[in-house]
């Protein structure tokens, strides 16, 4: 009877170690939905979207936010990469950079310090027009997302 229990003891501490290591292989970022903070005003919104040329319902403008600390990060989609820069946030603001993407198609948003990956669903994309992408350095993933319809102030 002693050996049975022990024998299912460590067949649960292997079962347990291998499910943690392909949980945080396969880790999903942290997706938020906000509208309601301070919005930018109308002039501000405006002159973002003529400026990004992100007007059309068929753009959406991802806004990198918190913790960018200058490592290469790069937007792609299926057609052609967006962005490949090394952003770095302003700790006044908390705005790091903005770029139009499309919302036909799937957006890929790497960092290459960590060497994690987020997707932008069309789905999400074609539903919300500001796409704000925050860096939790702790996380399994390090991206943060929140999909909004809402600017929030940028100066």
């Amino acid at each position: 009877m002693k050996k049975f229990i022990l024998i299912v003891v460590i067949a649960l501490l292997f079962t347990m170690c291998s499910t943690s290591k392909t949980a945080k292989a396969n880790a999903k970022p942290e997706v938020q939905y906000k509208d309601d903070f301070r919005s930018a005003s109308d002039k501000e919104k405006s002159a973002l979207l003529k400026k990004l040329n992100a007007t059309g319902s068929g753009y959406s403008v991802l806004i990198l936010t918190k913790n960018f600390k200058g490592e290469q990060t790069i937007v792609s989609n299926e057609k052609k990469t967006l962005y490949k820069e090394y952003p770095i946030s302003n700790l006044k603001t908390g705005i790091a950079d903005q770029v139009r993407i499309d919302n036909s198609v799937d957006t890929k948003i790497y960092d290459n310090l960590t060497k994690k990956e987020a997707v932008v669903s069309i789905k999400e994309a074609q539903k919300h027009k500001f796409i704000y992408v925050m860096k939790d350095p702790g996380a399994a993933n390090p991206f943060v997302i929140t999909y909004s319809n809402t600017l929030r102030p940028l100066e």
